[in-house]
């Protein structure tokens, strides 16, 4: 059985490509997402950190894997 990804998350993908990390706020809204589920795919280990002083940086290809792996 094979899983068919919509359109529109799929271009939203493809913007994310387009950086090598993302802040939390930044990728949220590309997403169309709220903050806290930015936050709690970081919590459960989804999305990996670059951390820079307090600064939260998000890496793209986290975010890739997650949506294209386990969803």
């Amino acid at each position: 059985m094979s899983i068919v990804m919509d359109s529109g998350l799929e271009a939203k993908l493809d913007r994310v490509k387009t950086r090598e990390w993302w802040p939390v706020a930044s990728l949220a809204e590309i997403l169309d997402k709220p903050k806290m589920y930015i936050y709690r795919k970081i919590e459960s280990g989804k999305f990996h950190v670059l951390k820079d002083g307090g600064f939260i940086k998000i890496t793209s290809d986290s975010v890739i894997r997650y949506f294209y792996e386990e969803n």
